[in-house]
């Protein structure tokens, strides 16, 4: 190299583009490059421009105005379906309410028959007691009273000994079950209604009369056994207890081992015995024939009803 040559200065700076060709692949290179493009990624994924212009499009809640067609189908559909619900809850009562009606009537049949059996037994033991009445007080008018005939005792017994027996006790539970229950409304036939009234009445007619009997027995015929009566021919005319059935109690060939006898005879009146006896006699009479005769009536009516109704039989 010749004097006249330049050297290059040492530690002169290189141009930029040297510089920069030189550092390609050095640590410091490396780093602002990748700044660089996170820098730029930023920029197209988030935008400023588009975050400023973004625009919020919100849901039109202006409807076009419904035509009157439409309100009208609207508020059909709307009362079909409360209709429909509502005849589906009254078939669905009306069936429960049907089944529970004819459990209901089968009790009432089954209590009314099983009393229109034992009227039937009580008036035959009031037809009996009755007659009985009118023997003893025709007995009592037209004998001596001092040597009994064998039909006197079994007359005088069955008048005034017997007091419960020819008496009827409706049962009425079912009835008062419907009736306090509000169940009655379950049966919706007229007809079924009016004939559970009209036994109702003529239940309540018999115990008012039954009273009027057992207050009659207890103030006079009672007393008039207690006094006159000998129980000592019915103790052994009921065989000490061992001859318990009513109609068998009839019998009149019976002669007990001490001849029956009245009681304090000589404070016996015929005419007080005729007076009582007839006013007993018509007291029964009246009881079967107005009251009795009446529940019968109403009983027999009732029962025809379940029948035609609910196909009931007697069992």
């Amino acid at each position: 190299m010749s004097e006249g040559e330049k050297r290059p200065e040492v530690g002169k700076s290189e141009s930029p583009e040297v510089s920069q060709k030189y550092e390609v692949g050095s640590p410091k290179s490396d780093e602002a490059r990748n700044n660089s493009e996170i820098e730029n990624n930023s920029e197209i994924e988030n935008p400023k421009s588009e975050i400023n212009m973004e625009v919020h499009h919100h849901p039109d809640l202006h409807h076009n105005k419904k035509t009157l067609k439409e309100y009208f189908l609207e508020f059909l559909m709307i009362f079909l379906a409360v209709t429909m619900g509502f005849f589906a809850e009254t078939i669905r009562e009306n069936i429960s309410e049907s089944a529970k009606a004819k459990e209901l009537a089968k009790s009432l049949y089954r209590e009314v028959y099983t009393d229109s059996v034992t009227m039937q037994y009580k008036i035959k033991v009031r037809q009996i007691k009755e007659a009985q009445i009118a023997y003893f007080k025709k007995y009592v008018t037209d004998s001596s009273l001092v040597h009994l005939s064998d039909k006197f005792y079994p007359s005088f017994f069955w008048a005034y000994s017997i007091t419960s027996a020819q008496v009827f006790e409706p049962n009425d539970g079912i009835i008062n079950q419907l009736r306090n229950s509000g169940t009655l409304r379950y049966f919706k036939s007229i007809e079924l209604q009016n004939a559970i009234s009209q036994i109702d009445e003529a239940i309540l007619n018999i115990r008012n009369r039954n009273t009027e009997e057992k207050t009659f027995v207890e103030s006079f015929t009672r007393p008039f056994l207690l006094k006159y009566y000998d129980f000592d021919w019915e103790d052994e005319y009921k065989e000490h207890g061992k001859r318990l059935n009513m109609i068998v109690r009839l019998k009149t060939n019976f002669h007990p081992a001490t001849p029956s006898y009245i009681r304090n005879i000589r404070d016996f009146k015929k005419d007080d015995a005729y007076a009582l006896a007839t006013n007993y006699l018509q007291m029964l009479t009246v009881t079967r024939q107005v009251f009795y005769d009446p529940y019968i009536e109403a009983n027999h009516r009732l029962l025809q009803v379940l029948r035609k109704g609910y196909n009931f039989t007697n069992e």
